[in-house]
């Protein structure tokens, strides 16, 4: 979840932004109608609550220090986030600028907090607890906050409220919106010398783990003070997550659906199917193979759904027998377990075996039904705005994956399935 235990003040965000538009306190009380001794006081707490300085005053007015901009960057962009959502959510006719009152004069960081704890019914008496207050409290913000819109954001059910539509929506723009703030504060610690920056990976069960252990490796020599978080789970689980920013980035197969929009989807290398087995399994002396001979064995495959079982079960198409099919995970810890300990066979990509392969304990075979395979790359939302450490881990990325030759034919005898 949204780190939701510091979120500043939004009209003292406002302020500070509007001083660094506009270069001078006097011109920023000027536009927010608000008196000069408050934009200072605003200036002063942020300052204190981030330990840097935002700006250099001077007798020509008042300018972003170097951390100042990059904290100015991520209020911009807050502030976006949070329009947007505003834009999307209030009834029709309310949401034009003549019409709507700025955010900061509409919502507060309770409220924003409140939204994003209380979207999770099952979590929130543990986040109530780590933030000091009582569940109840959560759940009046919330109240005060859907008649400050003019909009309701839960509904009732047998086990409390959830979220509805519009409710969602407003979680996963205050999440974001947060994730900016967070950025901010992890970006100034870092030039302030001190690492508490967090890179938060989600990669897909079967992404690419040595290539991605690889850039991680390199990444942590070049930057040893930030931390890099790992999230496995299946994709439309981190999709979610992408849009909840709990995950900076998705690592593994490109396969944005239709519906999903604002995305961007890096394509880096491109991997190929092979059917996986033990060293000196019987299949590895066969030079062909037939699925008849396929189907003796059992198989340890992914859930029903996914792209490689659907490759799986197209290799009996023909064959009028399939296998039970009776082992069923996306663990790649337990499906090596069950190809060094038995005959166990599964399909499995070049880059998963690498390393297994080079210790020799796992063979492959690539198979003629099997090279198709889309590429893999990380995705990102469209207009996400990444720290200096996140594109210098996916410089990382590009380096390693740069590398990788998976996809290349001719790399081991084939299994040509024959009927």
């Amino acid at each position: 979840m949204t780190d939701t235990t510091y979120i500043p003040n939004l009209r003292h965000l406002r302020m500070v932004q509007a001083i660094g538009r506009l270069g001078g306190v006097s011109c920023a009380s000027r536009e927010l109608n608000t008196s000069q001794p408050a934009v200072t006081q605003a200036v002063a707490n942020l300052e204190t609550e981030f330990g840097t300085e935002i700006f250099e005053r001077c007798a020509t007015g008042t300018f972003p220090t170097e951390q100042g901009l990059r904290f100015l960057l991520r209020v911009d962009r807050f502030f976006e986030i949070l329009d947007e959502a505003l834009d999307e959510v209030m009834p029709r006719g309310e949401t034009q600028a003549q019409n709507r009152r700025p955010v900061e004069r509409m919502i507060t960081g309770t409220q924003i907090r409140a939204m994003i704890v209380t979207s999770d019914p099952a979590t929130v008496a543990e986040e109530a607890h780590h933030l000091g207050v009582l569940p109840a409290s959560l759940y009046r913000s919330v109240r005060t906050l859907e008649r400050a819109l003019g909009r309701t954001l839960f509904d009732r059910s047998a086990h409390g409220p959830i979220c509805n539509k519009a409710g969602e929506l407003l979680n996963r723009r205050f999440s974001r919106a947060c994730r900016e703030i967070e950025l901010a504060r992890a970006e100034v610690a870092m030039a302030s010398g001190l690492g508490n920056l967090e890179i938060v990976i989600g990669a897909l069960p079967m992404a690419g783990s040595f290539e991605l252990a690889e850039a991680i490796q390199d990444f942590a020599a070049l930057h040893p003070s930030v931390r890099v978080k790992i999230v496995t789970a299946p994709y439309h689980a981190l999709l979610n997550d992408l849009e909840l920013a709990k995950v900076d980035m998705i690592f593994g197969l490109l396969r944005q659906p239709d519906w999903a929009t604002g995305l961007h989807e890096e394509a880096m290398f491109r991997d190929s199917y092979c059917i996986a087995m033990r060293k000196g399994h019987p299949l590895t002396r066969m030079r062909q193979v037939t699925p008849a001979d396929l189907v003796r064995y059992d198989w340890v495959v992914p859930a029903r759904g996914t792209p490689r079982r659907q490759r799986i079960a197209a290799i009996f198409d023909k064959a009028g027998k399939t296998p039970d099919f009776r082992l069923e995970t996306s663990s790649l810890t337990t499906i090596r377990a069950l190809l060094i300990k038995s005959d166990v066979i599964t399909v499995m990509t070049r880059s998963e075996t690498q390393l297994d392969e080079s210790l020799g304990i796992i063979e492959c075979r690539p198979c003629d039904s099997l090279d198709a395979l889309p590429p893999k790359g990380v995705t990102t939302l469209a207009d996400s705005l990444p720290t200096e450490a996140h594109r210098a881990f996916l410089d990382c990325l590009r380096k390693v994956t740069a590398q990788s030759h998976h996809e290349r034919p001719g790399w081991r005898p084939e299994i040509a399935l024959v009927s």
